[in-house]
């Protein structure tokens, strides 16, 4: 066994998702922002190794034999494995695009791959390497879980759960109602129920109320396998107390254990309870069951408890009676009694580092802390990526009754005005605005920060490659008139035929081309599933642009070059 390495150097590690050896001797911790994964003695309570692996490892499992970890790496396209003898990647192995969470099968020869971008599951060859199949799943898929035969995939932002057989077909997408920013699933060890955690969006309704859960509140689904279409959904909050952001989410025979990464917080749920009240709850209780913020407190099934630090995301559960948590804004793992939830240990993945006012920027965006009893975060309607949820969202900032799609938040810096009606004049503005709207008054420190995360928000590489035909096509159709680079919008108001009955508006926001590869679905009210919808569903009468002066060679280029800007 190779000695321990010297201390890590000082640098942020966000630390996203844990695996623990079958003993629970050994925490393999991923580090999302310093692309390594952290080797943890949970004995000794100390980081004895730390790997490099590719850019912005996301998800890690661990083979049966424990020789091997396979790590999912968002950035760069890959799966890296990593040789737990030698400490070091042995192969990489090439998957969709930006490849999120992974799961091995029961006998490690094939390992399924979520690929959040391409919206599939790549099931490989865990030895050789090889992509077996491609398979079509919900929109940013993140996580995925094995039920016996079957895998169960939670979709991101389709609030759908994918079910695919042993063949790789998938054989039922599950409804998940109101659900939106799908995280964790996990199944029974029979087989028979899923778990997923996820928030619950009101976006059926304006956003006049915060309290009681009304814009959003948070908790997780469960599904019984055994009947087609079955889902009960319930909600980790309190009745004066938002449980924002559900994320990670791990099953024993009689708790389950969810982190709350917008409060710092791990819910602790009583399964069995919990079993029971699914069991009876009829279909038409479903709805009522879903909108009572303290269900689950007010019968005792669950209580939270301090994470013990900052962030919460991936935990696991050792057989020594210990839930260890990955602390992404922390930089470290704690260990808590997975009994009574106390605090038994804190282990530093890396000296302290003072964090920059970008890095204090990137807390509070996660943070619902700065909303009226903590019920949601700016993370809960555009990711921690400051991007998108894929709802429409009636804000009131311009008129009752007239719901819009979320916007991207990466290019409000440079595009001003903001909002769809152009209603902030600045990012500045809007900021300020979004504070607002969490129920207090901006905090001028919390602003600058703010400010400074949302002025370089983490931006993935592009991958799809930039083409000169499709540039050219993109001048004839006159793209360019609206759309100007660099910053792809000539930031004016246009009526380009999208206004429907209940706008108040019928002119719009030009916004920036910049990453819409990743920001569906499109148009203002988000009726537009993909980039061809826009215009071949969307724009019979070719208001939008000058496209049906295209060759259908040339309408193909311009979608593409679309997709790399």
């Amino acid at each position: 066994m190779p000695a321990p390495r010297p201390q890590p150097e000082p640098r942020v590690r966000s630390p996203i998702h844990l695996v623990l050896s079958r003993d629970g001797s050994r925490a393999y911790v991923a580090n999302h922002t310093a692309s390594s994964i952290s080797l943890v003695d949970l004995r000794s309570r100390r980081v004895i190794d730390e790997i490099p692996v590719g850019e912005r490892p996301a998800h890690l499992a661990l083979s049966p034999d424990e020789r091997a970890l396979y790590v999912t790496c968002l950035w760069d396209r890959r799966v890296d494995v990593v040789d737990l003898a030698q400490r070091r990647v042995v192969r990489s192995f090439s998957t969709g695009l930006e490849p999120y969470g992974c799961v091995l099968s029961p006998d490690g020869s094939r390992l399924f791959v979520v690929n959040a971008i391409s919206d599939t599951v790549s099931t490989i060859d865990a030895s050789t390497g090889r992509t077996l199949r491609e398979t079509a799943v919900g929109r940013q898929p993140r996580y995925a879980a094995p039920a016996g035969p079957r895998l169960l995939v939670a979709n991101g932002l389709s609030r759908d759960v994918s079910i695919l057989d042993d063949s790789g077909r998938v054989v039922e997408t599950r409804d998940l109602g109101r659900a939106s920013i799908l995280r964790q699933i996990a199944c029974s060890p029979d087989g028979r129920w899923a778990f997923v955690a996820h928030l619950l969006s009101h976006d059926e309704q304006v956003t006049s109320q915060i309290e009681r859960g009304w814009i959003h509140s948070n908790g997780f689904s469960v599904l019984d396998l055994s009947r087609p279409g079955h889902r009960v959904t319930l909600l980790l909050d309190r009745l004066l107390d938002g449980a924002a952001n559900p994320w990670g989410l791990v099953l024993s025979d009689r708790r389950m254990y969810v982190t709350l990464a917008g409060v710092h917080e791990v819910a602790i749920v009583d399964v069995p309870g919990v079993l029971r009240l699914v069991s009876e709850t009829a279909p038409d209780g479903v709805k009522p069951l879903q909108e009572d913020v303290e269900i689950l407190a007010r019968r005792g099934l669950a209580r939270r408890v301090s994470a013990g630090g900052l962030g919460p995301r991936g935990l696991a559960l050792s057989p020594a009676g210990e839930i260890v948590v990955s602390n992404h804004f922390s930089d470290t793992v704690t260990i808590l009694d997975a009994e009574t939830g106390a605090l038994r240990a804190t282990i530093p993945l890396g000296p302290p580092v003072e964090p920059t006012l970008h890095r204090r920027g990137e807390i509070l965006f996660n943070d619902a802390r700065l909303c009226h009893q903590r019920w949601f975060s700016c993370a809960s309607c555009h990711q921690e990526d400051a991007t998108v949820d894929g709802l429409n969202w009636d804000l009131l900032n311009d008129g009752a009754g007239n719901a819009k799609n979320a916007k991207s938040l990466h290019d409000i810096h440079d595009t001003p005005p903001a909002m769809w009606t152009q209603v902030r004049e600045d990012m500045d503005a809007a900021v300020a605005a979004g504070q607002r709207f969490g129920g207090f008054l901006p905090d001028p420190e919390n602003h600058r920060a703010l400010m400074a995360f949302l002025n370089d928000p983490p931006r993935a590489p592009n991958p799809y490659p930039r083409l000169a035909r499709g540039e050219r096509a993109f001048d004839k159709a006159g793209c360019g008139f609206c759309h100007p680079a660099p910053t792809f919008t000539d930031r004016k108001l246009h009526d380009i035929g999208t206004a429907n009955a209940t706008d108040l508006h019928r002119e719009f926001d030009t916004p920036s081309l910049r990453e819409c590869y990743r920001t569906a679905p499109y148009v203002h009210d988000g009726r537009a599933k993909t980039l061809r919808d826009v215009f071949t569903t969307h724009d019979k009468d070719g208001l939008h642009g000058g496209w049906t002066l295209l060759s259908p060679e040339e309408f193909e280029d311009l979608l593409r070059y679309l997709m790399s800007l």
